[in-house]
């Protein structure tokens, strides 16, 4: 029993080396070299199980002419974006609130009450917005400084191990990393990745050919919600405020 433990550990170390050692990529989403540890087919499995809790926690729309519509706009964005590696699936929430978010894997959520506020050219913005957090890769990043690294190792050790046992436990761990990815997201994104999600809408609305305005006009909705005093989507309480991001989107445009 011991040496099983003492081999379970060399085999531990030895996968998250490996994963060290090959992670370091270049996203074309943020011109950079990023060390992205958690793999796609890691952060589907970890997605599947955040879309699994939120099934339970929100109504989802049935409405197929609804849903229809968002996927249109939707994969017109996915299209021209810089991550194709993921089969999206887009989703409405039953629920007033003005609101959007994405979780792993490419599952994008938007709320009824945005829904039904927004043009197709605004929910084109959000939508691009949205798709930029996942080309940017900012979920998994958050996620792996989440998790830690030894956590993730285990994961990509488990999706290799055929027995049942290894199974089981390879979905109790997806299942924990889905709900510590949803808490994440729920609490929101650095002011930098909020920008950057902002470059990358202008540049997807406009390359699936969107107004370069579009964010911009949904961005001035969320403000005369605001002026209503409606108060702020709880995702966007965490972001740069409207007037910043605003200012900085026209900057951008005028350039």
């Amino acid at each position: 029993m011991r040496y099983r433990k003492i081999i379970s550990t060399l085999v531990l170390i030895s996968t998250f080396a490996i994963l060290s050692g090959c992670a370091t990529m270049y996203n074309p989403a943020t011109g950079r070299n990023e060390a992205i540890f958690i793999s796609t087919a890691s952060e589907v499995s970890i997605g599947n199980g955040s879309a699994s809790q939120i099934a339970k926690q929100y109504t989802l729309s049935t409405n197929r002419i609804d849903i229809q519509r968002l996927e249109e706009i939707g994969f017109r964005i996915v299209n021209v974006s810089d991550r194709k590696d993921l089969e999206y699936k887009f989703y409405i929430i039953e629920d007033d609130k003005v609101n959007a978010f994405t979780i792993p894997g490419g599952h994008v959520y938007v709320f009824r009450g945005l829904y039904e506020l927004l043009t197709e050219e605004e929910l084109a913005g959000v939508l691009a917005h949205e798709i930029g957090h996942v080309a940017a890769r900012h979920i998994v990043k958050k996620l792996q400084a989440g998790l830690g690294y030894q956590f993730i190792s285990t994961i990509a050790l488990l999706a290799y191990s055929k027995d049942k046992e290894s199974r089981q436990k390879k979905a109790a761990y997806a299942g924990y990393a889905g709900a510590t990815a949803f808490n994440l997201v729920m609490l929101g994104y650095s002011r930098e990745d909020e920008y950057q999600a902002d470059e990358l809408a202008i540049k997807y609305t406009t390359a699936a050919g969107y107004p370069s305005r579009a964010m911009i006009a949904a961005l001035l909705k969320l403000k005369e919600q605001e002026k209503k005093g409606i108060p702020a989507p709880y995702i966007l309480r965490s972001h740069p405020y409207l007037d910043q991001r605003i200012a900085r989107l026209e900057a951008l445009i005028a350039d």
